[in-house]
């Protein structure tokens, strides 16, 4: 074995024992974005969490409702009564059960708060609706994106294996060059250092592969075997053009689910408000009552018994609590301030993100077309610099740098690419309507692995 050569399999050892360390178990299955985003859809645990949270806060209102309706109670008790008496001498003793039974019903006519607590449970339910769109539209972005970044590790491992497939075609012909007489040491050395260097971002990008590929395995809880990989000619850069900023913004501030969940608790809050006012406000229930009982024995009688029904009003008028009410109404207040701020502060943070995520697509677009333009360019160049190799103009490392440049701008414009189809997909989650139709729609660029 040469010098040359033990190197060169012990970096491939290397790279060997990082594939069998990264990627666990045996892969069972390929998948393309949209089958990616309907098993997430029913396996991602974050949605689960959020679904259950949903189902939670969906009660809110039901139970808010049911105080406005009659409240019937019932309560019995019975007993055994065994009795002993003394009197001048004389005793006697009387055994009989004894039992207490009362049936109520109130039904509230008046009562200010209880209105305004379902006011207030109703908006509590409409956030829970909005976060859980939310928390479907954030699912939408991490899968997007997931899968894009699991793509994207793929393609910079089939650009790194090409770069150095031809790099070590260039190290075989620098040496034959160098027996032949025609080459020198210092060609073989810049070609094998590039190469070395070339090995060692191979073994990070199969790790970010793994990396990237188990993320997508957990949104969608299965393995993953091949992704359906980008069809270029396929991606219409004019089909995602975003269109006017203005748009984005109206859309956004009716539709984001974030600001549905903070519009609903700013309604939530003027609700609280009211409900601590009530604590002035008077009560009027309806109350219907009916007892029964058998009670302790007279001097005539070995016990009595007693039926009563009662129906009625009841009103109850607050007078003074310490000025407890007036703090609960300040509190109230305060909160809904501080709602309102939060509302005002994540409007404007909103409209920031969203002309960020914006600008990132309108400039990914642009960057595509360049480096598109780039790419032709660099291939041209990569050919008139070997020509000029074999006239003597250039030299070996003139190859290598017009080689790398072109590896750079493949590297570049597929990350660009992919940069597109996440904006795009991030700005319509900002606007609550990244569903199945739209991840349908990204899916159609996508061609199946063969």
């Amino acid at each position: 074995m040469t010098r040359d050569q033990r190197p060169r399999r012990t970096r491939r050892t290397i790279v060997a024992l990082v594939v069998a360390v990264a990627i666990h178990g045996a892969p069972v299955a390929a998948i393309d974005l949209l089958r990616s985003y309907e098993l997430s859809r029913v396996n991602d645990g974050q949605l689960k969490v959020a679904r259950a949270r949903a189902d939670q806060g969906r009660e809110a209102l039901p139970q808010a409702t049911a105080q406005l309706w009659p409240n019937i109670g019932l309560n019995y008790a019975y007993g055994y009564t065994d009795q002993q008496r003394t009197f001048a001498g004389i005793s006697d003793s009387q055994r009989y059960p004894s039992r207490n039974g009362a049936i109520q019903l109130r039904q509230p006519i008046y009562r200010k708060n209880l209105v305004a607590q379902v006011d207030q449970a109703r908006s509590s339910v409409q956030g829970t609706e909005a976060q859980l769109d939310k928390d479907f539209q954030s699912l939408g972005v991490r899968v997007v994106g997931a899968y894009f970044d699991a793509l994207f590790a793929r393609d910079n491992l089939d650009l790194i294996l090409v770069q150095r497939a031809t790099y070590e075609a260039q190290l075989r012909a620098a040496k034959l060059g160098l027996n032949a007489g025609t080459g020198t040491r210092t060609d073989i050395d810049d070609i094998q250092s590039r190469y070395d260097l070339l090995v060692a971002d191979e073994i990070k990008v199969r790790l970010g592969i793994a990396s990237s590929t188990q993320q997508l395995e957990i949104f969608v809880g299965e393995k993953i075997q091949n992704l359906s990989t980008l069809n270029a000619p396929a991606l219409r850069l004019d089909e995602y053009d975003p269109g006017k900023l203005d748009t984005w913004l109206e859309r956004a501030l009716m539709e984001n689910p974030d600001m549905r969940v903070l519009r609903s608790k700013l309604d939530a809050a003027i609700a609280s408000v009211e409900i601590a006012k009530s604590g002035h406000y008077p009560t009027l229930d309806l109350v219907a009552q009916y007892t029964e009982s058998t009670g302790d024995s007279t001097n005539t009688l070995p016990r009595t018994d007693n039926n009563v029904g009662y129906i009625g009003m009841q009103l109850t008028v607050p007078i003074f609590a310490g000025g407890y009410v007036n703090s609960q109404v300040r509190q109230a207040t305060a909160a809904l301030d501080e709602a309102r701020e939060a509302y005002d502060y994540a409007k404007d943070d909103l409209q920031l993100q969203i002309k960020k995520e914006y600008d990132t697509l309108n400039a990914s677009i642009a960057r595509v077309k360049a480096l598109e333009i780039a790419l032709v360019s660099g291939d041209q160049m990569v050919i008139s610099t070997q020509k000029s190799v074999q006239g003597g103009v250039r030299t070996v490392l003139d190859v290598l740098i017009a080689e790398q440049q072109r590896f750079n701008t493949r590297v570049e414009l597929a990350r660009a690419r992919y940069q597109i189809l996440i904006s795009s997909a991030t700005l319509h989650g900002y606007v609550g309507d990244l569903n199945q139709e739209k991840v349908a729609r990204i899916n159609q660029v996508l061609v199946k692995a063969s």
